[in-house]
């Protein structure tokens, strides 16, 4: 029994660690996928204002997912005609002479108002591009923690943010197919069309919308909304752009750890099942009985009761107290109801403070634009009335 026991510890030992490599941290996150974040600014030809978002790079040939009304200019009723990419410096610095030094020209290949998503394609893009792998969004609900990385305005480029999603909606204020999450993953005017992943690195959705003011004025935090990957995956599929979602399982779904513990032998160990009482002695002669009395009651037995001493009967109670108590702990865990996946959560360790630094200005070397932050930074809401 106590081999069986160690062997299924074993086999749940290694169901564990086989989910747990699909766990990231922020930190991790960031250091592997923030080069496949792009700052994209876009612009009428020879103008002195620019829209300004955030993109990712979904292929290696330079291909790019994005929000429609970052590239999309309400006045023309049209794409912008200039459009700039901007890819990450090997260092963030804040000084936008040092940290937008790689850029490069895009074109449009599609856009879908309604969906708010846009594909770029980057004109002569380098080699070896990080590229972006999206995640199935039903893996995922209220409760499972997730990162944005963008460009918020007045905050640094390329800025993390951490949060929870909060809940979500199909056919998102009307929409057919415009399905969303809600989320308090931190976003601002800049962060529309970057990635939100989820903690094994997989990209669930397109940040695109933001609340900020209620009815009477009233602020509101702490909702912010992205589109779902397979909304995204379905849109470029339509446009001949194939995507794939990634295989690896959340690191707390602990479905197939509790099917290798179903699997494992019902019987309980001894240590266990209930003592059943012991037989009765046999008939013995009173001289040889040692350890034992006997008691005689005509009356109410018509003969003798022959019993242990105390010592001997505690004896089997003091060797069962000796059972290990985390084997009656880890087993019994087996026997209980299947628990429901517990919301998958970041380790506090892993929080990323605030950037210390802030920049006011949008600076672009190409076509002379150079833009006021208030300016460049689109407001959705307008954005959406002016298309109305």
């Amino acid at each position: 029994m106590k081999r069986q026991i160690s062997q299924l510890l074993i086999i749940t030992g290694l169901f564990i660690a086989a989910t747990a490599t699909a766990r990231m941290s922020p930190r991790k996150i960031y250091q592997t996928k923030a080069d496949g974040v792009v700052l994209i600014v876009a612009s009428a030809q020879g103008s002195s204002s620019a829209s300004a978002g955030t993109g990712s790079i979904i292929q290696a040939d330079g291909t790019i997912i994005t929000n429609s009304h970052v590239i999309y200019d309400s006045q023309s009723k049209s794409p912008f005609p200039v459009i700039n990419v901007f890819l990450r410096p090997r260092r963030v610095t804040g000084n936008m002479n040092k940290d937008l030094t790689r850029h490069f020209t895009a074109r449009v290949v599609a856009f879908d108002n309604n969906l708010d998503l846009a594909i770029l394609k980057m004109v002569q893009p380098p080699s070896q591009l990080t590229v972006m792998t999206l995640g199935d969004p039903n893996d995922l609900g209220p409760g499972d923690e997730t990162i944005a990385i963008g460009h918020p305005e007045q905050g640094g480029l390329w800025t993390i943010t951490t949060g929870v999603i909060g809940t979500e909606f199909e056919d998102f204020k009307g929409i057919p197919g415009k399905h969303v999450f809600q989320m308090e993953t931190s976003l601002n005017r800049g962060n529309s069309g970057g990635p939100l992943f989820d903690i094994r690195g997989y990209q669930i959705g397109v940040n695109t919308a933001i609340a900020r003011k209620g009815k009477g004025g009233v602020a509101i935090t702490g909702v912010n909304f992205a589109v779902k990957a397979s909304v995204v995956k379905k849109f470029a599929s339509s446009h001949q752009v194939l995507l794939a979602f990634g295989t690896d399982r959340l690191s707390e779904d602990e479905s197939e750890t509790r099917t290798a513990v179903a699997a494992a032998p019902a019987e309980k160990p001894a240590a266990l099942r209930p003592t059943p009482p012991p037989p009765p002695p046999p008939a013995k002669r009173v001289s040889e009985d040692q350890g034992r009395k006997t008691y005689g009651s005509k009356a109410t037995t018509g003969g003798t009761i022959t019993v242990e001493d105390e010592a001997e009967e505690t004896a089997p109670a003091a060797v069962a107290s000796k059972t290990p108590d985390v084997q009656t702990t880890t087993i019994g865990k087996s026997y209980r109801k299947k628990p429901t996946r517990k919301p998958v959560k970041f380790k506090k360790r892993y929080r990323t403070p605030r950037r210390p630094y802030t920049y006011r200005r949008l600076f672009t070397a190409v076509d002379k634009v150079r833009a006021r932050a208030e300016d460049a930074f689109d407001d959705l809401d307008n954005e959406i009335r002016r298309r109305r």
